[in-house]
């Protein structure tokens, strides 16, 4: 089974007792996922959560080699305005994934929600951390409640 993640690209400041909590929060909702039946997991390569999500998607798959990682990203080119840090991570993140899917070759208008659209698409379970609406993680949210994905809030 498959389990997508959505959520901010703004987190807490990494020092923070928030940050601790959501770092928990993550690591639980991903052993209840995998107890679930989980074993492929798909981010986004947004900043923020996705970034977050995959990078203990890659440490899981240490000690837990039957899970996988996929990458769906929206248009090549996606991290072109990352800092030199966040652009550092998503290259690792690319390189450890099992799998990367280019949604489109260009930026177009719609592109990450089509990119969002495909996740909730493929999957059974949505991890999601939304604070706020609007935003493009509280609508993958909505998608996934709608297609009665099973939603691991955190």
């Amino acid at each position: 089974m498959t389990c997508c993640f959505t959520g901010h690209r703004e987190l807490p400041d990494a020092d923070s007792p928030a940050y601790k909590a959501l770092l928990s929060a993550l690591e639980a909702a991903v052993d209840d996922a995998i107890r679930e039946g989980c074993d492929r997991f798909v981010v986004g390569g947004a900043k923020g959560f996705d970034l977050l999500a995959g990078e203990w998607i890659l440490a899981r798959k240490k000690v837990d080699p039957a899970i996988s990682l996929a990458v769906y990203v929206p248009h090549r080119g996606q991290a072109n305005a990352y800092s030199p840090a966040d652009m550092l991570r998503y290259r690792k993140l690319l390189n450890g994934a099992d799998e990367t899917l280019v949604l489109s070759e260009s930026y177009h208008p719609g592109c990450m929600r089509e990119r969002n659209a495909r996740m909730v698409q493929d999957a059974q379970f949505c991890i999601a951390y939304v604070r706020r609406k609007p935003s493009g993680s509280a609508q993958t949210l909505k998608m996934a409640e709608e297609k009665g994905l099973t939603v691991l809030r955190i």
